[in-house]
């Protein structure tokens, strides 16, 4: 298969995803076999990590990613999961000469629940080479957007770009008792999302002078992989809205996928 890859932005919502059977697990694994049967397994994946939350922007350098339990007080089957992908550092040190100006290498870090809880679902055998980039939360968001760009040509060699984050990412405000969104929240993710299905990509860019933005997008980490992906789309890409949903109050879910034409 010669299409081009998709571009991928999973909500990858709490840790407990990893562990049960719901709509966001599902889905992972729904999306995993659609993408193998409509454009092959993908050769590596590239993924921005809103976990790997930086100062300056990294890209793991490494033949192995060791996974990282980076949540607390969750039950002990999530620490008992194994998933751990090769890396692929061949590829890694492609990726810093794209990022030249923006990214650095290194060793540190591993794949952190906010990648692993989807590919476990995805890709189960954990075969498929991961290099990982971190999230610069310093930064404005059109670094972020440029990521994405210079990512962009990599869809063209069987390679899945990835983020993972959330659009809407309040910890301080999570509710266990409201099992769907605030309006504040509904609102923001909504916003969002007439946005980038009409393609408006200066609103999620923008997306500070959206109201609700400051309760939405307490801290950028979570928020800014969405525009990583949005940078590495074309505009013949076709775009898809999956886990349209929010929950525990200030948490959204809402994911994304933009295939193209070709």
């Amino acid at each position: 298969m010669n299409r081009k890859m998709p571009v991928l932005f999973i909500g990858h919502g709490s840790p407990m995803n990893a562990i049960e059977d719901n709509q966001a697990s599902r889905s992972w694994t729904a999306l995993g076999k659609d993408i193998t049967d409509n454009y092959g397994k993908p050769k590596a994946i590239v993924v921005v990590s809103a976990h790997w939350a930086t100062k300056g922007t990294y890209v793991r350098v490494a033949d192995k990613n060791p996974q990282i339990y980076d949540m607390y007080g969750f039950p002990q089957p999530l620490y008992d999961i194994k998933y751990e992908p090769p890396g692929e550092p061949g590829l890694a040190k492609r990726v810093l000469t794209m990022l030249d100006g923006i990214a650095v290498g290194t060793t540190d870090w591993g794949i952190d629940h906010g990648v692993w809880t989807e590919l476990m679902y995805m890709y189960p055998d954990a075969d498929i080479p991961v290099v990982i980039i971190s999230t610069d939360i310093t930064s404005g968001p059109e670094i972020l957007v440029k990521i994405g760009k210079r990512l962009q040509s990599l869809r063209d060699e069987q390679i899945l770009v990835m983020a993972s984050g959330n659009v809407v990412h309040n910890l301080r405000d999570i509710s266990f008792d409201t099992p769907q969104g605030f309006p504040w929240a509904n609102a923001f993710d909504e916003s969002i999302c007439d946005a980038i299905v009409n393609k408006q990509y200066d609103v999620p860019i923008h997306y500070t002078q959206l109201e609700g933005a400051h309760k939405a997008v307490p801290m950028p980490d979570h928020y800014y992989p969405l525009l990583a992906a949005i940078g590495a789309v074309t505009d013949e890409d076709t775009v898809s809205v999956w886990n349209d949903y929010r929950e525990l109050g200030s948490l959204s879910m809402t994911s994304y996928r933009w295939d193209s034409k070709q």
